[in-house]
């Protein structure tokens, strides 16, 4: 006979449905009216307006609730709202963007703040000073803004509806929306610091935003995690829920062993902010059944810990703190240092970064098998297209004798006998086949980003299988090639792999691409200024440097945002003057928002299809070598 069984997750089950309930039924969760605006469809354009306002290359991001600026990003709210119908929130969101993009512009001069976040007052000083800065700069602005401003006052909550904190607040906000600057009262401020904190909130104006601010550097103490070349354990990874201000919590690793043993009695499936307390970071992949949760918590801390994880929670974060340099290299390791660009000084940091070149001694040769017999057609194909275009014949300008007469030359030629000077006698167009020598590097980001996943393909993945079709591509064409992997781990140590030096059979390095995996961080600069200098060393007609990268700088030590970028575009400068010609390649939509600032128009492409990665960077490399 069988056992009565009792089941204990029933209040599981009760607690899911009413929560469900909740969130179709509470204040603030209302469904979107037929008019709302989602900022994904008009994104690309408002990015556009942002980037000319900013005078910097800003980027969109949505935002859980008002949003605001933190940094370079402006937060958004992720469905617009305001109006009934459609045409009239679009323009109300166009007037947000504008306004947001004129915050982060006046916000770079002005002296950052002491400590911890910005305070309401600021924001409304900030946005009103933004507001008469575009009225100013823009005629029609004010006419949109008046309008904007008039329907969201509308929906303003009445005052004394609310306690405590969020009653000044709001009477604060509704002030400034009226024409007064509540900033200038000393008395408000100090009240809003002493009330107390009760019932529900004032929430920020919409049309406006708020000032945000993230990190204190001085506040940031940490140890670098030991390097390593681990394979990734990563076995899922979703996209995080928005947020907005950003408090960094670091874990002391003593105070983790001597933690006292807890055993979690509450099964119900919750999650909350971090509070101080020790726990153990369990790095097991259980993001499927916690994602609900996930959807809820406010992830506003910013916990490192150098545990494995099994699943990752992609967010966009912007992190603008300084950490202590990592000086931990072996005895037996030799660096080159390498001069970094402080775009804000306006110079040169002498012999910054120290690049350890490194040898691939590990390899997968099955790996290469199976990738050559895959993309067998592919490779065949692309090398008959290349050897095709190298051949045609191609005009040539300014010749002794040829087919055709040269329209341009014999204009400049009717010139100067005209102006009494002497005749040039090359008027001719010859056709002839050119034969000239390559030399091509190619640059392969291995940091942690590339463990990310595009589709159903991990982007490092991508990369690899396109590679190996282009090696295969110039090996069977006889070019020179050499093939690196780079990542870092701080300033002083920037690893760069060397797959395939050029020498090197086309073989080994097939074998060594197979066995690469991700770690550590993108600091693009100094892996440039590595590749350049050997490069441009190297006897060729004409050298080309190809990046496969996702191009958002970030490391350890501050390498994010402006910094990054200005040094990627001082390197890239570098390598013009040194006769090096640059391209990159990303499958990631996040590199639009880098690679043209650095890169330049033309010098860059981004892949909506990865799976079309090996054919584009195969095809740009054609088109590279016969220009």
């Amino acid at each position: 006979m069988a056992r009565p069984r009792v089941e204990l997750d029933w209040e599981e089950g009760l607690f899911r449905g009413l929560l469900s309930l909740w969130h179709r039924w509470a204040p603030g969760h209302a469904e979107p009216g037929p008019g709302a605006v989602l900022l994904e469809d008009e994104k690309g354009a408002l990015s556009v307006l942002a980037q000319l306002l900013s005078a910097e290359p800003v980027r969109l991001l949505p935002a859980r609730d008002v949003g605001g600026i933190r940094g370079r990003d402006l937060l958004l709210p992720r469905c617009f709202d305001l109006a009934p119908d459609h045409e009239t929130n679009r323009r109300f969101l166009i007037v947000r963007t504008a306004i947001s993009a004129a915050m982060r512009r006046l916000s770079r001069d002005r002296p950052r703040m002491a400590t911890g976040p910005a305070t309401p007052l600021d924001s409304l000083r900030l946005a009103h000073d933004a507001i008469e800065w575009l009225t100013n700069e823009l005629p029609a602005f004010a006419r949109e803004h008046e309008a904007a401003l008039g329907r969201a006052l509308q929906v303003r909550p009445d005052p004394t509806s609310l306690r405590g904190r969020a009653r000044l607040l709001e009477e604060s906000r509704q002030r400034a929306m009226r024409g007064d600057r509540p900033w200038l009262d000393a008395g408000l401020r100090e009240a809003i610091e002493r009330a107390p904190v009760s019932g529900p909130e004032s929430r920020g104006i919409p049309i406006w935003g708020e000032l945000i601010e993230t990190i204190d550097a001085e506040d940031v103490e940490h140890d670098t995690p030991e390097e390593g070349h681990r394979e990734s354990d990563v076995e899922s990874e979703v996209a995080a829920p928005a947020l907005e201000a950003l408090r960094r919590v670091e874990l002391d690793p003593r105070e983790k062993e001597e933690a006292v043993l807890v055993h979690n009695f509450e099964k119900v499936e919750t999650l909350d902010r971090f509070d101080g307390n020790i726990r153990d970071t369990d790095g097991a992949d259980e993001l499927e059944a916690h994602i609900e949760a996930l959807e809820e918590v406010d992830l506003g801390d910013l916990v490192r810990d150098d545990d494995d994880t099994h699943s990752i929670l992609r967010a966009d974060l912007s992190l603008g703190l300084d950490v202590p340099d990592v000086r931990s290299i072996g005895p037996d390791e030799h660096g080159i240092p390498y001069d970094e660009w402080d775009a804000r000084k306006k110079r040169y940091r002498r012999n910054w970064c120290t690049v350890y070149p490194s040898a691939m001694r590990a390899a997968n040769p099955s790996w290469g098998a199976l990738a050559v017999a895959r993309h067998g057609r592919l490779i065949r194909e692309l090398r008959r297209r290349l050897e095709v275009h190298r051949t045609e014949l191609r005009p040539r300008d300014r010749q002794f004798d040829g087919e055709d007469v040269d329209l341009a030359a014999l204009v400049d030629a009717h010139g100067a006998r005209c102006a009494g000077r002497g005749l040039d006698p090359r008027l001719y167009v010859r056709q002839e086949r050119r034969r000239r020598s390559f030399a091509t590097t190619v640059l392969l980001d291995v940091s942690l980003s590339t463990d990310a996943w595009v589709g159903d393909h991990r982007v490092l993945d991508i990369a690899r299988e396109a590679i190996l079709v282009l090696g295969e591509v110039t090996d069977q064409l006889g070019d020179q090639l050499q093939l690196l992997a780079f990542a870092s781990h701080t300033r002083n140590r920037c690893r760069v792999w060397e797959l395939k030096a050029w020498g090197d059979a086309w073989s080994l390095a097939r074998d060594r691409l197979g066995a690469i995996e991700p770690q550590g961080y993108t600091r693009i600069g100094p892996a440039i200024r590595h590749a350049a200098a050997g490069l441009a060393s190297t006897p060729a007609d004409r050298r080309l440097l190809l990046l496969v990268s996702d191009g958002k700088p970030t490391d350890y030590d501050r390498y994010e945002g402006r910094y990054g970028i200005a040094d990627i575009r001082q390197a890239l400068r570098e390598t013009e003057r040194q006769g090096v010609h640059s391209h990159a390649l990303a499958v990631d939509e996040v590199a639009r928002a880098y690679l043209p600032p650095m890169f330049g128009p033309g010098s860059w492409d981004i892949l909506t299809h990865p799976d079309r990665l090996p054919e584009v960077l195969t095809t740009v490399y054609g088109r590279l070598t016969s220009g």
